[in-house]
């Protein structure tokens, strides 16, 4: 089986992969290097990651899907815990034959890559991960509120939201942001919703010591925006030894849309560091 990316410098080809229950929309971007999967956060989709595709396309060959109930992905009516989303990763990496691959992930996008890692802890080359809140409980319901607040928008209620909230992001990514929450199956935030709830979140899971792989972990700061507390962000080098964390100083939530220029210097350098 063959990785399925395009040979050469073309534009974005993109198709459905059936990866057995569902389908899920896959994107390969054009680049030079390895290919780097893409794993966005909750009510989004791939097309976040348009804002810096194109600055890294000379270290990689980017890689962005859709998770399940979300984007263009298929979005069946339950199956939203993070364990669901694990499994599509694997049978995704599977269906695209990549053996050992490299994969960044966002906000949810990097809690299930690390549950993914745990229980494959020597498959992955290196992880790459962006604010990935390490803990589960109450003090995130005010998130979820919102998401769902705006899930229930109608799209143009929710552009202009983005619009007034961002004043600095171009018209293209209030677009893609209004769309992606819009268009996100409603059980994907109330059922993770529960569960983070329930505390059946990372902090929950055990063996993080057993991923080996070198892992970047980028993150901001909690005054402006950052997700990961600070007591975790200080214990991740015991649970994960091979970890290299990074700050951006001043960084928020979604530093790949709103702090490109650091967001980019500093994976530029770690996928330099892979050769």
């Amino acid at each position: 089986m063959t990785t399925f990316h395009p040979k050469s410098a073309t534009p974005p080809e993109s198709r459905l992969v059936d990866i057995g229950d569902l389908s899920l929309r896959v994107t390969m971007h054009p680049g030079t290097g390895p290919d780097v999967l893409f794993v966005h956060g909750i009510a989004s989709s791939g097309s976040e990651f348009d804002t810096v595709l194109g600055h890294v396309k000379d270290v990689m060959r980017p890689i962005t899907v859709d998770l399940r109930g979300h984007g263009e992905s298929d979005k069946p009516a339950s199956g939203y815990h993070y364990r669901d989303y694990a499994n599509d990763l694997d049978r995704l990496l599977d269906a695209l034959g990549i053996e050992h691959p490299i994969i960044f992930g966002h906000s949810l996008g990097g809690i299930l890559t690390l549950w993914w890692a745990i229980h494959h802890p020597n498959r992955a080359q290196a992880l790459m991960l962006e604010d990935v809140p390490l803990r589960s409980g109450e003090e995130f319901a005010p998130a979820f509120d919102g998401w769902e607040q705006l899930n229930a928008l109608p799209f143009e209620a929710a552009r202009a939201y983005y619009r007034e909230e961002n004043p600095g992001w171009p018209d293209s990514l209030v677009e893609t942001r209004a769309r992606d929450i819009t268009t996100t199956r409603r059980e994907a935030i109330t059922e993770l919703r529960a569960a983070s709830m329930a505390n059946e979140g990372l902090d929950t899971l055990e063996g993080l010591e057993r991923v080996t792989v070198p892992v970047l972990f980028i993150h901001g700061d909690p005054e402006t925006g950052s997700m990961v507390h600070p007591a975790d962000l200080a214990a991740l080098p015991d649970r994960l030894p091979s970890v290299r964390t990074v700050r951006i100083p001043g960084g928020g939530h979604s530093m790949h849309r709103n702090r490109v220029e650091e967001w980019v210097e500093i994976v530029k350098g770690f996928m330099r560091d892979l050769v």
